[in-house]
């Protein structure tokens, strides 16, 4: 075992445990969502996009690089996610979660899981090398975006969405 390596990644943002924030956005892909399922579209026809925050988010600002946002009917959308423990009793959910998690593992077993303030923190009951399938519920911001039929005379072109917040 002299020549094994190993590595793992984690990245933390805010200033301590209890002031964690997430904000993150993504289109609606789900097939029975806003889209429909749909995941590319054609100039002027209205795209949904889907942004999760944690309870300790405002958002403060939305803009499109070209189109108009509009406020949607917020979701309660169902989450399957695979989340990993590093020998580590901690991992991070892409999304907060506004329920228990439903958890399925592959291989060893960590015992019950819980999930933190944040939303997206969760801890197992001990510590280990684990995968995990999670299946959850999530509340996300929609936001409907109407888009031009063509950009400078272009009917390929590509949209950029931006949210921005502030922890509270």
């Amino acid at each position: 075992m002299s020549n094994a390596v190993t590595t793992t990644v984690q990245i933390t943002f805010g200033l301590g445990d209890k002031s964690r924030a997430h904000l993150s956005a993504e289109v609606d892909k789900r097939p029975n969502g806003l889209n429909k399922g749909n995941t590319s579209f054609v100039g002027g026809e209205p795209v949904y996009v889907l942004v999760y925050k944690s309870n300790s988010v405002n958002i403060t600002a939305t803009e499109v690089s070209a189109g108009t946002i509009h406020f949607a009917e917020r979701q309660l959308v169902d989450v399957e996610d695979v989340i990993t423990f590093a020998n580590k009793r901690e991992a991070r959910l892409p999304r907060p979660a506004s329920a228990p998690l439903s958890v399925t593992w592959f291989g060893q077993s960590l015992g019950g899981l819980t999930v933190g303030e944040d939303g997206v923190s969760v801890i197992a009951s001990t510590e280990g090398v684990a995968v995990a399938r999670v299946r959850y519920k999530a509340y996300a911001n929609a936001y409907r975006i109407s888009t031009p039929t063509a950009l400078n005379g272009e009917k390929n072109y590509s949209l950029l969405f931006f949210v921005a917040g502030v922890a509270k």
